[in-house]
């Protein structure tokens, strides 16, 4: 059974290969299109480049804003942290709300 799928692993593999090398030696040339192939001073080509500088805006600002709510989210976090700090008066240690219910020991001596 092993071998079995073995055989079949190496049939497809095998196939998969020569089809991409069929694929590769036998392409044709590729020509470009208009745009990029055409005149850089028409009104196509300078509406592409356009196209693509509105595009980087766009995306330079969403990373702005994405960089800076996590500037905030930092800043707003040690704000809490030292504001609870101040608050418990503890300094370096980590309170959970739950911290305080298991403090007291309750041990019972049944005679």
């Amino acid at each position: 059974m092993n071998c079995q799928w073995s055989h079949n692993r190496l049939a497809r593999t095998s196939l998969a290969i020569f089809a991409g090398l069929g694929v590769v030696l036998n392409a044709a040339p590729v020509l470009a299109c208009s745009v990029c192939y055409g005149d850089p001073n028409s009104a196509m080509h300078q509406g592409a480049q356009a196209g693509v500088l509105v595009l980087l805006g766009v995306i330079g600002v969403v990373l702005a804003l994405f960089v800076s709510m996590l500037i905030f989210w930092t800043r707003r976090a040690a704000q809490i942290k030292a504001a609870d700090e101040a608050r418990h008066g503890v300094v370096g240690t980590s309170r959970t709300r739950f911290s305080h219910s298991h403090s007291h020991s309750h041990s019972h001596s049944h005679a």
